[in-house]
C-alpha cells in the first residue's frame, strides 16, 4: 500500500517534466494556432510600438515573429498547465498535450480555470 501511494504521489508530482522544455514545445507547436506568436507583417502598429514588440519578443528568445503574450507553466496534478491569455494547454506526465481547457475532464477544467 505504501509503495502504491508513493507511486501515485510521484506520478502526480511528475518531477521529470522540464518546465522550460514544455514551454518551448507548446510555443513551437501551438503558438501559431492560438495567436500567441504572429508574423511581423500581420501586426498593425506604429513604428515605435512595433519596435517595442520586437524587443519584447527578442528578450524572450523569439526571433522573426512577434510574441503577443508569453506562456506561463504551472504545476498541475499528473502534469503541467501551460497558459497565456491567448491559449491554455494541459501537458500530461507522459508528454501528451490536450488541445485546450475545454477538452479536459471536469475536475481538471475547474483547476485550470483557477490557475489561469
Amino acid at each position: 500500500m505504501l509503495v502504491f501511494s508513493l507511486a501515485v504521489c510521484v506520478l502526480a508530482w511528475a518531477p521529470w517534466l522540464d518546465n522550460e522544455e514544455i514551454h518551448d514545445r507548446v510555443l513551437r507547436e501551438k503558438g501559431w494556432i492560438d495567436g500567441t506568436i504572429r508574423p511581423v507583417e500581420n501586426i498593425i502598429a506604429s513604428d515605435d510600438a512595433l519596435r517595442d514588440m520586437i524587443e519584447y519578443s527578442r528578450s524572450h528568445v523569439v526571433t522573426d515573429v512577434i510574441l503577443i503574450r508569453d506562456y506561463n507553466v504551472k504545476w498541475a496534478p499528473f502534469g503541467r498547465w501551460v497558459a497565456s491569455c491567448e491559449g491554455a494547454y494541459y501537458v500530461t506526465f507522459w508528454g501528451d498535450m490536450a488541445l485546450d481547457k475545454h477538452q479536459l475532464p471536469t475536475g481538471f477544467r475547474a483547476l485550470a480555470l483557477r490557475q489561469a
